[in-house]
């Protein structure tokens, strides 16, 4: 067997783990990226049995691409659509009637936010909405393959730029966890559940902190300006930690939203993790004869023991801050036009070096990425791409390929190298890769092929290469490989 030509990676989605459950299967042998057998095809396997798949994810679980019918139950969808070998349905997931309440409730939960406190009351009926969006999601038949069309509900709610937003990442958040997540057992899911409902009630009330500031408008931001601004997680978690109704985790969550990027190096988190001690060691002296605020003082030691352990829950701070980004992105601001969502997918990638740790991203273009742009890829086969790697020594190179084959995952496709670049870079507000150093460009003829989906490899791409945006360094490529890319997204 050819393990590069005749394995599929697996993908632990509900649905088909539902359909090994109800049917007491394992259906078909399971292999690694090598091609040796990890599990054998059962019948009347029990739940420990299909449990058992589980802890391959991280390293990878394949299986014979001949065999695909007999891992989806012969399913097909409605419309046979399929994208990038990603089947895909046009089904719209998101209730257009409860996610348009939940905006317009929030407009008058910010407003209100504006004069008095934040309460049990509040949150309970918080609690109750975010409940019904969710379980409205979990229910739908097309969940796994379905349009997360937030945009198109968002569209015509008619209701303030800020409660737009917040209303977007809270739904975006929600449609990545639940997509996610893989529950096997009725705990599970009910573990599960409490955990999504977590994740959004964290992305609803992350930036209530706003209220309680004079934030500037203007499209370019000076120093201290953009510095004040960074006080907001802090601010909002001031106004939820106190308050006996919500989870802990949900207070940690609101707290670290802004800390998503989990490694060594420069990135963007904020605050840092000293800083963010200081100042909540200030809070805690503050209050700490208050016996109106034992429960914040509390939380607030919790708090610094998770940061100076780094006990912190990344996978989920990541979520609210991609869901946040792209939520931005896709609304009209005072100084700019809301972007389209394709777009919008570019610019997130492109400015990820510094922001997100890889799992973030492909949890993102993965599990909602096509979903959120009406099942149209952002990238394409024949695009150039920036890709990053590490050698031993923890010096990272910058390469630029061709993209030659797509595949399920929208980010770790098949590239062939054309050779190596420097990037420039900025610190405007925050660290991002600003363009490239076109005499820094060195071609590599031997044009060697990686293929990412399927073997472990190191690199990640950070850019997508624009006509527009990019038009030297473009125009240059094609000049120099004779490559015509297709039109871009």
């Amino acid at each position: 067997m050819d393990a590069q030509k005749d394995l599929q990676k697996f993908d632990f989605t509900e649905e088909i783990i539902q359909h090994f459950k109800i049917n007491n299967i394992i259906p078909v042998d399971f292999y690694n990226r090598n091609g040796q057998i990890l599990i054998h095809k059962k019948e009347n396997a029990n739940g420990d049995d299909i449990t058992k798949l589980l802890k391959f994810e991280s390293q990878g679980i394949y299986f014979l691409r001949s065999e695909y019918e007999k891992i989806s139950g012969n399913k097909q969808g409605p419309n046979g659509n399929v994208v990038n070998g990603r089947e895909v349905t046009d089904t719209k997931l998101i209730n257009s009637e409860l996610t348009v309440d939940l905006a317009r409730n929030a407009s008058s939960f910010l407003s209100e936010l504006k004069k008095f406190p934040l309460n049990g009351s509040q949150v309970r009926q918080l609690n109750k909405s975010i409940d019904g969006i969710l379980e409205d999601f979990r229910s739908t038949p097309d969940m796994e393959t379905g349009l997360v069309n937030i945009i198109e509900v968002m569209s015509s709610a008619g209701v303030p730029m800020d409660s737009e937003m917040l209303t977007k990442r809270t739904v975006i958040s929600m449609a990545m966890k639940v997509r996610a997540g893989k529950a096997f057992t009725k705990v599970d899911m009910e573990q599960k559940k409490m955990d999504q409902m977590n994740l959004m009630m964290a992305s609803y009330l992350a930036d209530v902190g706003y209220t309680q500031m004079k934030i500037p408008m203007q499209k370019d931001l000076k120093t201290e300006e953009f510095e004040y601004i960074k006080n907001h997680p802090i601010i909002s978690y001031l106004m939820v930690a106190n308050l006996p109704d919500l989870d802990d985790n949900i207070k940690t969550l609101v707290l670290n939203h802004h800390r998503p990027h989990k490694g060594e190096g420069m990135n963007n988190n904020y605050p840092q993790p000293k800083v963010l001690v200081q100042k909540l060691n200030l809070y805690k002296d503050k209050y700490k004869d208050d016996f109106k605020r034992t429960i914040l003082v509390a939380d607030i030691q919790k708090q610094i023991r998770n940061i100076l352990t780094n006990n912190l829950p990344t996978e989920d701070i990541g979520v609210i801050s991609i869901a946040g980004e792209f939520a931005s992105l896709t609304t009209r601001q005072e100084w700019r036009e809301a972007y389209d969502p394709l777009i919008a997918m570019k610019l997130i990638l492109n400015n990820s070096f510094f922001a997100y740790n890889e799992k973030t991203l492909r949890d993102f273009y993965d599990h909602i990425g096509l979903s959120l742009c009406n099942n149209q890829s952002f990238i394409r086969e024949g695009d150039f791409v920036i890709v990053a790697t590490q050698d031993s020594n923890q010096k990272v190179f910058f390469e630029v390929c061709i993209i030659r084959e797509m595949y399920r995952t929208q980010i770790r496709p098949m590239l062939e190298r054309v050779g190596t670049i420097r990037p420039n870079f900025s610190n405007m507000g925050k660290l991002r890769i600003s363009g490239f150093d076109l005499t820094s460009l060195k071609l590599d003829r031997r044009k060697a092929i990686f293929n990412l989906e399927k073997n472990q490899d190191p690199r990640r791409i950070v850019y997508v290469l624009d006509a527009e945006m990019d038009s030297p360094l473009y125009e240059e490529l094609i000049k120099q490989t004779r490559e015509i890319p297709k039109e871009s997204a």
